[in-house]
């Protein structure tokens, strides 16, 4: 596994998406236990990604315009509820624990962020394949190892963005006008990204 990889796919996973909104969220709402489930939601929604790109189930999408167009409105749906959700829950949101969800159910709607992202799938296609010497006498190992670590960069990452939310939004209870005004921006966020996964096609 080359330094280049593990460098590469380091800097990919800083770039912030919707999986760190996500977990951004959870953690200006949660505290640190937000940010720690927002964190795996975003390591285990990397997870069907990399397995669809192993065993070439990415290809359909890349053959049927019409299931990755399927997929990419249902994820922008997904997105767009969301922002309901967070514009219903910005006054809430003042108290740690107001709006209160289970470790599960944060992970399965971070989870679902991304898997119903299919971009993901078309870019580690496009990524890890290329960092796989052409002499590797067991492809299929490396693959599954280099997704291992962009599982647990994915989580690092993720976290370090949750517990700095997190930190931020025990200053931030203390101005009730500032969190609620941060949750309406958030609530426009998650819209803006909805709309845009929606119109944005390929």
């Amino acid at each position: 596994m080359s330094p280049e990889f593990f460098l590469v796919s380091l800097i990919l996973a800083i770039i912030p998406g919707t999986g760190v909104v996500f977990t951004l969220a959870c953690a200006m709402s949660q505290g640190m236990r937000g940010a720690i489930w927002g964190a795996v939601a975003g390591a285990v929604g990397v997870v069907p990604h990399l397995v669809a790109a192993g065993i070439g189930l990415s290809a359909l999408l890349v053959a049927h315009p019409l299931l990755y167009d399927g997929l990419r409105l249902v994820g922008g749906a997904y997105l767009l509820w969301l922002a309901v959700q967070a514009w219903v829950q910005r006054s809430a949101a003042i108290e740690v624990g107001s709006v209160s969800a289970s470790g599960l159910r944060i992970v399965t709607q971070g989870a679902l962020i991304n898997l119903l992202n299919p971009k993901l799938t078309l870019f580690f296609v496009a990524f890890l394949p290329q960092f796989v010497p052409a002499n590797d006498p067991a492809p299929a190992l490396t693959l599954g190892l280099m997704g291992l670590v962009v599982v647990g960069q994915t989580f690092v990452v993720f976290l370090a963005y949750g517990a700095a939310a997190a930190r931020a939004g025990n200053l931030l209870r203390r101005q009730p006008k500032i969190m609620t005004v941060f949750q309406t921006g958030l609530a426009a966020l998650f819209a803006g990204l909805g709309l845009r996964v929606i119109v944005g096609g390929r």
